[in-house]
């Protein structure tokens, strides 16, 4: 069934909604970024809405409103969808409350995520430079602290910045930024690129065009001249298009008819006959920047644009004794806040599955097995994370994936998630699958049952939440043929 080898896209894309779909990677050192010291406050409160379209269907809506503080702002978000993932049409809404000092920093926020069970929060304050977190997921809390690089500043309010300061047009300004749904700190890139005018529903309205970027991706927006979005357009066919509160939050729900998976596939030309069996393949990839995708490693062969994908061998009794503690490992051992290794549940069932095995081989077999059997195989809209995919009792590919490297990490085996495409009748499917160290690093696919995973599993990234983004650069552009 397409449903295991389905990655959680849905998600994927709701966070590129989330934050207005400003997405540019940046492999070298960026400029120094700008600050915004010294702009105009805001006169007035602001209220914004705008429909949500997937190739020209609407699916969803969002809304935001700005209002004044004695010494800053808070900002509201909320962002509804309707998304057909595999012909189940899954709903979900984003609530983001953020609060800013008079430059627009970062102070606090709190941020939840709801579909249909499932329900995540998160919740931050800045002291002195560094971010204190708090996650509540499957009712279990944890907290984290992360040291910031830079001062983040909202995305809200690059837009009314860039349009009221008069920036040159043309030249790129570099924005550090913090993104509250993957707890990520990044640089955002805005580009003034000119003026236009534009149609937004049944009027033409004169507008500012604005590219913004990170992470490989970029987006462009009209913007209105107090920096109010008009028209947005982003990868993968999704918009928002401004409509008063009324107009935006008409939404028939759960009647989504483009599925999402099926849209994004990779169609080729040439058949896979039984890819398990296969010990080699070859691809040649075009369409996106290869450089950007760390491709040639381990069993992957990069050459220009030619890709050998070649089957691993296992070595069942020259695998390390668990748990394995070499130094150089130990990042991949360790706790996070979606892999939560040292919960007493997650150490409690991977110490039942594994009944007193020490041979990382077959520890890897038995944890892979149970996640296998017992996990069942729907799409989800999640922010994946071990803990909660071990009480819903149900995931996609991510939620394997992280159920498995928790479990994985918590018995000693040092585990991390990889995504990328995996074949399926004619197309390749965007997918997520792990890769456990066994004296070297070995792919396992625990929603497909595959270890080793088959060589039609092409790996782009690896890498959690704030890294598995990057996978938008890929919509819509990658090309593969089959050699």
């Amino acid at each position: 069934m397409i449903v295991k080898r389905s990655i959680g896209l849905g998600i994927v894309l709701f966070w590129c909604l989330m934050n207005f779909f400003l997405i540019k990677r940046h492999i070298a050192a960026p400029p120094p970024v700008i600050t915004m010291r010294g702009t105009e406050r805001l006169a007035e409160d602001v209220e914004e809405w705008w429909g949500v379209y997937y190739r020209g269907e609407k699916i969803g809506y969002a809304g935001q409103t700005i209002t004044t503080k004695p010494k800053g702002y808070k900002l509201h978000d909320l962002s509804v969808l309707n998304l057909n993932l595999l012909g189940t049409v899954q709903p979900a809404t984003t609530r983001l409350e953020m609060e800013a000092n008079e430059d627009w920093i970062l102070e606090k926020f709190d941020f939840e995520l709801q579909s249909n069970e499932i329900r995540f929060n998160a919740r931050g304050s800045v002291n002195q430079g560094k971010l204190s977190l708090e996650i509540e997921s499957a009712g279990h809390k944890s907290t984290r602290e992360i040291t910031l690089t830079q001062a983040p500043y909202l995305l809200a309010a690059l837009k009314p910045y860039v349009v009221t300061q008069q920036l040159e047009t043309g030249k790129k300004f570099f924005f550090s930024t913090f993104d509250p749904s993957t707890l990520s700190q990044q640089i955002t890139t805005v580009v003034i690129e000119g003026r236009e005018q534009i149609r937004v529903g049944a009027r033409i309205e004169p507008a500012i065009k604005l590219r913004q970027s990170f992470r490989g991706i970029s987006v462009v927006s009209w913007v209105d001249g107090q920096g109010r979005t008009l028209k947005e357009e982003s990868p993968a066919g999704l918009s928002l298009v401004r409509q008063d509160a009324q107009e935006a939050k008409s939404l028939s729900p759960r009647t989504a008819s483009l599925d999402i998976v099926a849209q994004t596939a990779i169609p080729v030309a040439t058949a896979i006959s039984d890819p398990h069996t296969k010990k080699l393949i070859r691809l040649k990839l075009g369409g996106v920047k290869l450089e950007n995708f760390p491709l040639n490693g381990g069993r992957q062969k990069l050459d220009k644009n030619q890709l050998e994908i070649s089957l691993e061998v296992l070595k069942p009794s020259g695998a390390p004794t668990i748990p394995v503690k070499e130094r150089q490992l130990i990042s991949y051992l360790q706790p996070t806040p979606f892999l939560q290794t040292d919960h007493p549940a997650i150490r409690a069932t991977v110490t039942k599955i594994l009944n007193g095995e020490t041979n990382a081989y077959r520890a890897a077999v038995k944890i892979k097995d149970w996640v296998y059997r017992e996990i069942a195989k729907v799409p989800t809209v999640s922010i994946p994370n071990a803990l909660e995919v071990l009480q819903t009792k149900k995931g996609d590919c991510n939620e394997h994936a992280v159920l498995f490297n928790a479990l994985a990490r918590a018995a000693g085996i040092p585990a991390k998630t990889v995504v990328g495409v995996v074949y399926l009748r004619g197309a390749f499917y965007y997918h997520a699958w792990s890769e456990v160290w066994l004296g070297e690093w070995i792919s396992l696919d625990s929603v497909l049952n595959q270890f080793p995973a088959d060589v039609t599993h092409v790996k782009f990234l690896e890498g959690e939440i704030d890294r598995q983004l990057d996978i938008l650069q890929l919509i819509g552009n990658l090309k593969i043929e089959v050699l």
